[in-house]
């Protein structure tokens, strides 16, 4: 195994990810690393000591119970239909002496789902289908400050008025941030602890 601009520091480079990649290529008895770089970072000096302290300690224990290391042969699986119909995400009968599913069906959980109850993508832009839409701000940015405003909270007149606000309040405040509108909910957070707290 090589692993090319050893001396870099960032990403996959740092003594964790090097000391990773380099036990990976330890499974086999006759893996190799090689480290490609122009100097020797601190990452690659500590990697290559944690390695070489491992070696010993694995050895040691190799001679003291008399164990020769071997990599472990497995047969290939043969590539057929079941093979084909296992990474398809089918296998064996069914009920009905036809195929079942054994893989989830993809659902509202998927990416789908989650651009649907985020509003997310190009149907949540634009509602009429026109290019010009597409590069105005989605419908539901225009309709945030509709559910509540100012007057509301002046023609509260009992304590039940001021409950049903709150609540009011509330799932508005979920569902901005639901849309990822955080400030819209942060601005809802605050009005309804006032609300809440009419001393403070």
């Amino acid at each position: 195994m090589a692993i090319f601009d050893a001396d870099k520091e960032g990403f996959l480079r740092n003594e964790r990810s090097l000391l990773q990649t380099i036990g990976r290529a330890s499974r086999n008895q006759n893996g190799r690393v090689i480290l490609y770089a122009d100097s020797i970072s601190a990452a690659m000096e500590a990697s290559i000591k944690q390695t070489i302290e491992r070696r010993k300690r694995q050895n040691n224990y190799n001679e003291e119970n008399q164990i020769t290391p071997q990599t472990i042969k497995k047969a290939m699986p043969v590539m057929n239909s079941e093979t084909g119909d296992l990474m398809a995400g089918v296998a064996g009968k069914g009920v009905g002496g036809g195929r079942r599913l054994v893989a989830k069906k993809p659902g509202k959980k998927g990416v789908e789902g989650l651009a649907k109850k985020f509003s997310l993508g190009a149907a949540a832009w634009n509602t009429t289908g026109s290019v010009l839409d597409n590069i105005s701000q989605p419908d539901w940015n225009d309709e945030s400050n509709t559910l509540v405003d100012e007057n509301m909270e002046q023609s509260i007149e009992n304590n039940d008025d001021r409950i049903k606000l709150i609540n009011r309040m509330e799932r508005e405040m979920k569902a901005a941030a639901a849309r990822l509108d955080f400030e819209r909910a942060a601005q809802l957070r605050d009005r309804i602890y006032q609300l809440e707290n009419p001393t403070n």
